[in-house]
């Protein structure tokens, strides 16, 4: 039979036992709890990271943009202002082209005046002398002169004809070239507006699989941190057990209320859909579609860049399929005469 002061220390260690462990696990409680809002704020802290790297992508993609947008203006601006000075410097040299003309006619115009007066005034002196010579005379220099005006009148014709013609060609000539410029910065601004658009695509693709890959990452780092926490409190629940378990060998109170705990849902994982494989490249002989009227080297670029490449594909195609592969460009082609002539030509 033990004596009381074996019981006695027994109890005693037996109670220091039972405060180390009640200790132990308060630790352990406390490591969980510190754990777990270290985790929260790394995620918190991710979050607002990925938050601010987005407004910052979009905030450089607005400037850029708006970059963009001005220097086009910029351009614009400056091709309307040489456009207006060059018409202008030409309707100023119109302008003295014409009071030349009209000061030498006047000139013309005079000396022959001058000219006609001091013959007069000889014919006059002489009168009295020469009278029948003098009709005579005066007949022959009206004929000599009448010709000699037609002549000067058939020649001041055929200058002014000449400088209309002259005239006329350097007008069509600037409105082609103007034509030219105007269809010239159209294509420009049709092909900027075409980049533009593909590298906003571009990007938009990169962000759209980079926020995609960050929540497939971030939704296994919640589900491994639900599994870790779930471990973790199994382990707890299995220590309190054996702790109750070994109270009640030494005091035996009644049991406490079995308390159930449910695991938080898992956050939902968005499934991520591979795009379709890409169809077989079949190889195309292409036919020369500038043959079409109406279809230049550029057309047949766009064509080309949107899948036409023979006259069979553009007569299959339908007028809006070719005009969304023009894009701007197509309220200048006549879309169903290239389709009926490349159904002639296939």
């Amino acid at each position: 039979m033990a004596r009381p002061d074996d019981m006695r220390r027994l109890t005693e260690h037996l109670l220091e036992a039972y405060d180390r462990r009640v200790e132990d696990v308060a630790n352990i409680r406390a490591d969980t709890a510190a754990m777990l809002s270290e985790l929260d704020k790394a995620h918190q802290e991710m979050a607002a990271e990925l938050r601010a790297r987005l407004d910052e992508q979009e905030a450089a993609r607005r400037a850029e943009a708006a970059e963009d947008a001005k220097g086009r203006a910029e351009y614009v601006a400056a091709l309307k202002a040489d456009t207006a000075a060059m018409l202008t410097d030409f309707a100023k040299a119109h302008q003295e082209m014409a009071a030349e003309l009209r000061k030498r006619l006047a000139e013309d115009r005079d000396k022959l005046a001058d000219d006609t007066a001091a013959m007069m005034s000889d014919i006059a002196k002489a009168h009295e002398e020469m009278a029948a010579e003098l009709r005579a005379r005066l007949d022959e220099q009206e004929a000599a002169r009448r010709a000699e005006a037609a002549e000067d009148a058939k020649g001041r014709a055929e200058y002014v004809a000449a400088l209309k013609a002259d005239t006329a060609a350097m007008l069509s000539e600037l409105d082609k070239a103007h034509q030219e410029m105007a269809a010239e910065l159209r294509a420009r601004l049709d092909d900027q507006e075409a980049a533009r658009r593909a590298e906003a695509a571009e990007d938009a693709k990169g962000r759209a699989e980079y926020v995609a890959a960050l929540k497939a990452d971030t939704a296994a780092m919640m589900s491994e941190l639900h599994t870790q926490t779930m471990e973790t409190r199994a382990a707890w629940q299995e220590m309190a057990a054996e702790m109750e378990r070994r109270r009640a060998k030494v005091v035996a109170p009644p049991p406490p209320p079995k308390v159930e705990v449910k695991p938080p849902p898992a956050p939902p994982v968005e499934e991520v859909v591979a795009p379709p494989p890409p169809p077989p490249k079949v190889e195309v002989i292409p036919d020369d579609l500038t043959v079409i009227k109406g279809i230049g080297a550029r057309m047949q670029e766009r064509l080309n860049a949107g899948g036409i490449f023979t006259y069979a594909q553009l007569a299959q195609a339908t007028p809006e399929e070719i005009r969304e592969i023009l894009g701007p460009a197509a309220r200048l082609a006549d879309v169903e005469g290239w389709i009926e002539r490349a159904k002639g030509l296939a």
